[in-house]
């Protein structure tokens, strides 16, 4: 029960940072909200436009995966469990940090106003994600931090390090350890070929 705190907390955490790098907090959320109403059931209506218009996006036809055994295909269905439970994770991680990295040059807001915020940010964070974090079991959490790395191109401990600095780093990597999990994860798509092929899988649409 310990080790599965911990790496939960570990995992939240690589979400939950990202409050603390917010610039414009207010004006991002008001642009979420606007996204929000804007779009419905993946259609987006235009302002200007009165003619309902939608982009189809490109699917790839994914071959099946060549298994040596029947080992190796009950692996690769445990696997897809696991990545279908944490990869949408991965890339809540990665969006929020595009969000970021595009404010973070231009800040005008107060201080005050922007403590409150990410206040505010943080349990919006905490009670959207808890539920979804405290679901997953070891294994699933050590697959999260390397999809971080997959979807980011930074391992969670260079995310801590960056926006909490190196201190915080080093509590949190203690914690992972304990854990059994290491926040310097890293994602080698040669190494995890069975990985890689279930995340085409899903980026072609097939688990929709």
């Amino acid at each position: 029960m310990i080790i599965s705190r911990a790496l939960t907390l570990t995992v939240l955490l690589s979400i939950n940072f990202l409050a603390n790098a917010q610039n414009k907090p207010i004006e991002s959320l008001k642009q979420r909200k606007t996204a929000i109403d804007s779009t419905f059931k993946g259609f987006t209506f235009p302002p200007h436009d009165s003619i309902l218009h939608f982009n189809l996006a490109t699917i790839e036809k994914i071959g099946p995966y060549q298994f040596k055994n029947k080992r190796e295909e009950k692996r690769y269905n445990q696997t897809e469990l696991d990545v279908l439970k944490t990869y949408p994770l991965a890339l809540i991680v990665s969006s929020e940090l595009k969000i970021v990295n595009a404010q973070f040059e231009n800040s005008q807001i107060d201080q005050a106003e922007r403590k409150k915020y990410i206040k505010w940010y943080q349990k919006y964070v905490y009670k959207t994600y808890i539920d979804s974090l405290k679901m997953l079991n070891e294994q699933q959490g050590r697959l999260l931090l390397k999809l971080i790395h997959r979807e980011t191109g930074r391992t969670s401990y260079d995310l801590i390090k960056s926006y909490r600095g190196g201190f915080n780093a080093l509590i949190w990597q203690s914690l992972a350890f304990m854990a059994g999990a290491n926040l310097n994860s890293k994602y080698d798509p040669e190494e995890n070929k069975m990985i890689e092929h279930i995340i085409r899988r899903y980026k072609s649409g097939e688990f929709n």
